[in-house]
């Protein structure tokens, strides 16, 4: 008895001293209102999928397909991979650039080359040869950027993360449990060098996607469960409204096929206690306290199951793409469609996978 009594003081006295210890953040509150069930399962990419890539390319946070249907990927040492498609069905992987940085947003410059934004600085611009080329985008403010669309007129589109992530939060837990919102949309024209703030007030925007008409861009808000609309032409230019919101999950990459159908990414239901939680600032400075330990013990997230939404341009979910139990392509972050394949892979893993979607 009396060791269980000395227990309890002991756990009493480090309770006490965890409530007084200063917090490693102040958050906010965030009420995104009820979120929707989960959808329906399905194994359609459970049956469809082959990973024509593994163990060659960790991290590939967002991919690009060209219209040869080479796969471009980028990641964490700096470099640019090239998959080209063999007569065998095979695909041959080389170095196509070396930008450096984290080079996971990428995109089409439309001539052979591509666009990239490096996830801790600025963009760039790689031509056919390989070579790259820096913008001067996120001036004064070096804590990177995500998402990326490129218009036809060579405008940039992205989401700017003014504010840092806490030392270590590789993460973003702890960007999550502060809910600051602090994000925005911006816009840069490589001809006028001029970068321009579209929207503010954003959750972490990690996927752009751009309309077949160019006249809206879509922004999903990972740790907001939405993806917000900024319009670019019409009566609504220069309002920002919400393309989908209250969604099961966390959002991540928007593909787009060009011709009306936004390939959404969902890596990971929301569990559920987390929509409570967020509306309590003093319990999620308290998390955050311990959050770094117990993520070190393995109490972060695991692989969970693949989801990809098909959403046509006025907001409509048209049909799901389902791992249910991520045992072929879990937790994607990024889906592109090219010839009826969609293109997965996974900021959390190290393979690449093509889909064959049925009609």
């Amino acid at each position: 008895m009396r060791v269980a009594g000395w227990a309890l003081v002991a756990l009493l006295g480090l309770a006490a001293l965890l409530l007084v210890w200063p917090a490693p953040i102040d958050s906010h509150a965030f009420v995104p209102g009820p979120l929707d069930p989960p959808f329906e399962p399905n194994t359609t990419l459970t049956e469809g999928c082959e990973r024509i890539s593994e163990g060659e390319i960790a991290h590939s946070d967002k991919l690009l397909v060209d219209h040869s249907g080479r796969i471009f990927a980028g990641d964490e040492t700096g470099r640019i991979h090239v998959l080209t498609p063999g007569a065998n069905g095979k695909y041959t992987r080389s170095v196509f650039a070396e930008p450096g940085g984290h080079p996971f947003e990428l995109v089409s410059d439309g001539r052979g080359g591509l666009i990239g934004a490096d996830h801790e600085g600025s963009h760039f611009r790689v031509d056919a040869a390989g070579h790259a080329e820096r913008f001067d985008t996120l001036v004064g403010h070096e804590h990177g950027t995500a998402g990326l669309a490129v218009s036809r007129a060579g405008i940039l589109y992205y989401g700017a993360h003014p504010e840092g992530l806490l030392a270590g939060d590789r993460t973003g837990f702890m960007e999550m449990l502060a809910a600051h919102q602090a994000s925005e949309l911006r816009s840069f024209d490589p001809a006028t060098r001029v970068e321009t703030t579209l929207a503010t007030g954003l959750f972490r925007p990690v996927g752009v996607a751009l309309s077949k008409d160019e006249d809206f861009v879509l922004v999903a808000e990972f740790f907001a469960y939405r993806v917000t609309r900024h319009w670019l032409a019409g009566p609504r230019a220069g309002t920002t409204d919400r393309f989908l919101e209250r969604l099961p999950g966390f959002v991540d990459g928007i593909g787009s096929d060009g011709q009306g159908t936004f390939y959404i990414s969902m890596p990971a239901y929301a569990p559920p206690f987390l929509a409570s939680l967020h509306a309590r600032p003093f319990w999620k400075d308290q998390l955050a306290k311990v959050l770094p330990t117990l993520l070190q013990i393995g109490a972060g997230p695991q692989g969970g199951p693949g989801i990809v939404l098909a959403v046509d341009e006025s907001g409509r979910i048209l049909r799901t793409f389902q791992d249910p139990k991520g045992e072929v392509v879990p937790t994607i972050t990024t889906a592109e469609m090219h010839a009826g394949h969609l293109y997965l892979g996974s900021i959390t893993s190290d393979w690449i996978a093509r889909c064959k979607i049925p009609e």
